[in-house]
């Protein structure tokens, strides 16, 4: 069993919060992995259960562990992954917190960056894959949500190709705020961007021409954000959001 050291009074929570977070971190437990129970974590830290209560709750409004209810029930160490990432960044836009032009912005710093080290990894199946997702941007008679899939695709396997999952990781959480705005707000004949301005990026990847990867997404970038902000407005007052 898992030992740990017993704290001092002052800031008791903090101090198992601390510990059992490193726990976790450093892999003594799996994610899926059943906790101490109240009882045991008293014993250990030799504190009460009412402290043990609220290190546990923190740790689960950390997002580090989940409590479930019932004769199998207590806390479960977490599948930790950038989810968290996704909803903090969409809290922050619902709450106006976060703009679209903020958003586009950063989009481009990011998306810029990506494209520069996917040119260094390119290779027969993001190949195959990016040609796909270009013409699936063709097809005709989509559902809204379909249409909406498919404009997002080219960025999304541009992001998994650069191999930084962290970059991957915000440019995902970005795509998905586009999406959400695209979504409830639907552009007046579909158009978003010309379907030669993710070609034109393509083309510059796929060739290893990461400076003119670089320009076209930017250009492109520049000119879908103009049109996303102008849908901001619609979105808010759609789903009555502060303004």
């Amino acid at each position: 069993m898992m030992k740990f050291r017993p704290v001092k009074q002052n800031r008791i929570a903090i101090g198992i919060v601390n510990q059992l977070k490193g726990a976790i971190l450093s892999g003594q437990f799996k994610s899926g992995e059943r906790m101490p129970t109240e009882r045991e974590l008293t014993e250990q830290f030799q504190v009460s259960r009412v402290v043990v209560r609220e290190a546990v709750r923190e740790l689960e409004i950390k997002g580090l562990v989940k409590i479930l209810q019932g004769p199998t029930g207590g806390a479960y160490v977490a599948d930790l992954s950038f989810d968290q990432l996704n909803n903090a960044l969409m809290d922050l836009f619902l709450c106006n917190k976060l703009s679209v032009s903020e958003l586009i912005s950063t989009r481009i710093l990011i998306e810029m960056e990506i494209v520069r080290l996917a040119a260094k990894k390119v290779n027969p199946e993001f190949v195959r894959r990016l040609q796909e997702a270009l013409e699936a941007e063709a097809f005709e008679d989509l559902s809204h949500t379909e249409f909406v899939f498919n404009r997002l695709m080219v960025h999304k396997i541009l992001a998994e190709m650069c191999g930084n999952r962290l970059l991957q990781a915000i440019a995902s959480s970005l795509h998905l705020l586009i999406g959400e705005l695209l979504l409830e707000v639907k552009p007046a004949n579909k158009i978003i961007h010309r379907q030669e301005e993710h070609a034109e990026i393509v083309r510059a990847v796929l060739t290893k021409d990461a400076a003119a990867a670089e320009e076209a997404m930017e250009r492109h970038l520049s000119s879908v954000g103009n049109k996303l902000i102008r849908l901001e407005e619609a979105y808010r007052k759609r789903k009555k959001l502060a303004m």
